[in-house]
């Protein structure tokens, strides 16, 4: 009977970790779908190559660096600056429409009530008093006078702003409290979510309850017109795409709308860790330990050869004959 010897060969693997940091700015980068230039919010950046798609490429992780961010950001936007009013005289029921649109800016409930006001009496002819209670924060409105109701109706924008529940239709009228049913919100933007096709990874958020392009979220909680800063946690995704050439961005607010950075320009730093399968038996059969503690080597000087002695000539017959 004959025995088979099987031998089986160990395969000795190692990742390596290769560190590579990309710096954006919204100055080199590219607006897309028609969006205006002071936005700065959807862009594309025309890389050659940031990764290749490479066999001892194990996977590549993501993850934000630093910002240099600006909170340039309106509380009062053109998203939520529009506020739709019916005037309805009681006696003969008349009804008439109008649009308050509040200037784009930054707001206080107190400057906010004295625009308003202002807007309401210019736009409709009919005066009408928002207030705020600054216990609770809380807006109220009333009409100046019992002649007539004032409604906001749905197709408002600023719900979120006033404190009103959205898709309702609040009829204010003489006399009576007319209390909003929510507080006011001017703290306009509080996060920054980054996505991009380009960076994907596998992260989620609740408004898609699925898995999408988003790669970080950055807490905005400066006044406005300060410096962002940016709590560096180290957190990693891994890369959906191997092979990266160009960089497309998207950075909405926290209710999913394209921030409007208002023409300042921003930077924002990510770091892309590779990691490399390598192994160490081909590695060590084909380099030299001097090699791997990048030690050079010592030049081998050859021995010189040993000069072999002339044969000597040998006797010639003739020339003894005639010498004897």
């Amino acid at each position: 009977m004959v025995r088979k010897k099987y031998f089986i060969k160990y395969i000795y693997m190692s990742l390596i970790k290769q560190t590579k940091i990309i710096t954006l700015s919204s100055k080199d980068g590219i607006p897309q779908h028609n969006q205006s230039s002071g936005y700065l919010s959807d862009l594309k950046f025309d890389f050659k190559q940031v990764l290749a798609d490479e066999k001892n490429i194990a996977y590549n992780t993501i993850s934000l660096h630093s910002v240099d961010i600006t909170n340039s950001f309106y509380n009062v936007n053109e998203f939520n600056n529009k506020i739709d009013v019916r005037i309805t005289i009681v006696s003969g029921g008349n009804q008439t429409n109008s649009t308050i649109t509040i200037p784009v800016g930054n707001y206080s409930a107190s400057t906010f009530v004295i625009q308003f006001n202002a807007l309401l009496l210019a736009g409709t002819g009919k005066a009408g008093i928002l207030a705020i209670d600054r216990n609770n924060g809380l807006y109220s409105l009333s009409p100046d006078a019992n002649t007539y109701t004032i409604t906001i109706l749905p197709t408002s924008t600023a719900y979120g702003v006033l404190g009103l529940t959205p898709n309702t239709t609040p009829v204010f009228t003489f006399g009576n409290p007319n209390v909003f049913n929510k507080g006011c919100n001017f703290l306009g933007i509080t996060q920054l979510n980054i996505f991009s096709k380009a960076l994907a990874s596998d992260n989620l958020d609740s408004k898609s309850l699925t898995q999408n392009n988003l790669i970080a979220v950055i807490p905005v909680i400066s006044p406005s017109y300060a410096l962002i800063t940016y709590d560096n946690r180290n957190e990693e995704s891994v890369l959906r795409n191997k092979d990266i050439g160009e960089i497309d961005l998207l950075i909405t607010d926290n209710v999913g709308v394209l921030a409007n950075f208002n023409f300042i320009d921003w930077s924002i730093t990510f770091t892309i860790n590779t990691f490399r399968i390598i192994e160490i038996d081909k590695i060590l059969s084909t380099t030299e330990f001097k090699d791997l503690l990048n030690v050079k080597k010592e030049d081998k000087k050859e021995k010189p050869k040993k000069k072999k002695p002339l044969p000597l000539p040998k006797p010639d017959k003739d020339l003894e004959l005639l010498m004897s």
